[in-house]
């Protein structure tokens, strides 16, 4: 990265998030939640931000772009946006996953030194990450991510869901094998990815050396499978 920095953040692994980082200031936010129209929202969004910013591509710098977990479609397009605008402008891509921008968010704002975030899958099952915040205040994930059903996960990381430690869409959906010690208005409350977040650990991380691929985080096949092919193998 150089000592200036102006990012453009980008996350679509649930609905679709967009924000304008300028020296690690938020210029500009923006998303929509709607989780299944990420082709028709993403481009306006990214436009709106630009604009709100008073900048325009040619002034980026660089792009982080959320790589998941997430199911198949959603987590493509953004990915796809953010790696196409990055090689036409000759600009490096940073990928973040979205569980460590959802919990470097709570960590942040909560008075606590690890989390369990839990969030949509699908099929009756949730993507997962445990997160803690070491002793340089650094959040890293100590297990996961994976893909499970609440009740597996709630039963491998009982602390947690007994302290009340818990974030995550997941929460709202599975309350009863996820929710613990948490309030029902803590449960109500969306834990989504904040674009800013996302951008901010990209700048630390690229700031420190660290490689961050955008690989996507799919952890299971796409839902999507072709016609005639065989699934069996």
């Amino acid at each position: 990265m150089t000592t200036t920095s102006t990012l453009l953040c980008l996350d679509t692994s649930d609905g679709a998030a967009v924000a304008v980082l300028h020296n690690g200031q938020t210029l500009a936010a923006a998303r929509s939640d709607d989780p299944r129209r990420h082709v028709e929202y993403l481009a306006p969004l990214i436009v709106g931000c630009l604009d709100t910013a008073g900048i325009t591509a040619s002034d980026l710098t660089a792009i982080a772009v959320g790589t998941g977990p997430a199911p198949f479609t959603g987590l493509r397009v953004g990915l796809v946006t953010a790696r196409t605008f990055a090689q036409a402008r000759g600009l490096p891509i940073h990928g973040v996953s979205s569980l460590d921008a959802i919990a470097a968010d709570a960590l942040a704002e909560q008075d606590i030194e690890e989390v369990l975030v839990v969030t949509d899958a699908r099929r009756r099952e949730v993507y997962w990450g445990r997160y803690r915040r070491d002793e340089a205040n650094v959040v890293r994930a100590v297990a996961g991510p994976g893909v499970d059903t609440a009740a597996q996960v709630a039963t491998d990381h009982a602390d947690l869901v007994e302290a009340g430690q818990v974030i995550g869409r997941g929460l709202a959906l599975y309350p009863a094998d996820l929710a613990g010690g948490v309030s029902e208005e803590e449960r109500a409350a969306d834990a989504v990815v904040d674009a800013s977040r996302l951008g901010h650990l990209a700048l630390v991380r690229a700031q420190a050396g660290v490689t961050q691929p955008t690989e996507a985080l799919y952890l299971r096949r796409p839902d999507v499978h072709v016609p005639g092919q065989a699934t069996g193998r």
